[in-house]
């Protein structure tokens, strides 16, 4: 992947999945990585859909496709890391699985996107899809299950600004 080139700028088109607090965990720092993953993975929904895969722009609607492509896993890693810092700090008894389970995603989606080297249209749509499927549950479920140790970690150190989003 080549993380050099900038994206194409994305259409119109929304994205498929739009942010909403029924997504939130009440963790604000977590809850505002996670809307930021929604937004990385729209953009590259909207890169796949606005490009053509052949012909004439194909070669740009690559550049942009990788290049959205690297950005969302590379955020996804330092998301992930975010997450297992917290979670040591609370001493969260299930982060070993928890760590186990970004680690497997992590893999997964390094291993589709070696395989993508030249990526159709169709795929690239069902590896978005599977990206978004995989972050939506992850949070829904697995994610809302640190959040109370976490905050009551917090609360019981006083360190509730440490959750705060830093701007």
């Amino acid at each position: 992947m080549n993380a050099h080139i900038p994206p194409q700028k994305p259409s119109s088109v929304t994205g498929i999945v739009s942010w909403s607090s029924k997504f939130e965990i009440g963790i604000p720092v977590i809850d505002a990585q996670h809307k930021k993953l929604v937004t990385l993975c729209n953009n590259l929904y909207k890169i796949i859909t606005s490009m053509p895969a052949s012909g004439p722009g194909s070669e740009a609607w690559h550049q942009s496709f990788f290049y959205a492509l690297h950005e969302c896993v590379d955020y996804t890693k330092t998301h992930f890391h975010d997450e297992e810092v917290l979670m040591t700090a609370a001493k969260y008894g299930g982060l070993p699985q928890h760590k186990a389970r970004h680690t497997e995603f992590v893999k997964q989606v390094l291993e589709t996107a070696k395989s993508m080297e030249q990526p159709e249209k169709s795929a690239a749509l069902q590896f978005v899809r599977f990206l978004y499927d995989w972050i939506l549950s992850h949070i829904a479920l697995e994610d809302k299950q640190f959040a109370a140790p976490v905050l009551e970690y917090f609360k019981s150190q006083n360190a509730e600004s440490e959750l705060a989003v830093k701007n």
